[in-house]
């Protein structure tokens, strides 16, 4: 089988933000929700498209999901007694290096 074989590579559908705005459902509230609780969040992680970030999006078909998976995430990396972002991107960088797994 060659790189081209889709026969075995994994697809996700995603649902951008103009398509849950337009179905005007519960991912678009979660999405809206998620964007007003990123205040404070560094400027490297805005899409330049104003698409959701990939991995956001990954998690578009389950909107309960993303809204649980986010908002842990949310407090784990931007709450009170979060760890410097600086030091969370050379842990991230590190750990990526010794997995040789690109970050």
């Amino acid at each position: 089988m060659g790189r081209n074989d889709t026969a075995r590579e994994a697809w996700v559908r995603v649902v951008g933000l103009r398509e849950a705005m337009a179905e005007n459902g519960e991912l678009a509230g979660v999405l809206a929700g998620l964007k007003a609780h990123a205040k404070g969040r560094p400027a490297v992680y805005d899409a330049p498209h104003g698409e959701p970030p990939n991995i956001v999006r990954c998690h578009s078909l389950d909107p309960e999901g993303l809204r649980l998976a986010f908002t842990l995430s949310a407090v784990v990396h931007w709450g009170e007694d979060a760890l410097p972002w600086r030091l969370r991107e050379m842990i991230n960088t590190v750990t990526s290096l010794a997995n040789d797994c690109f970050y």
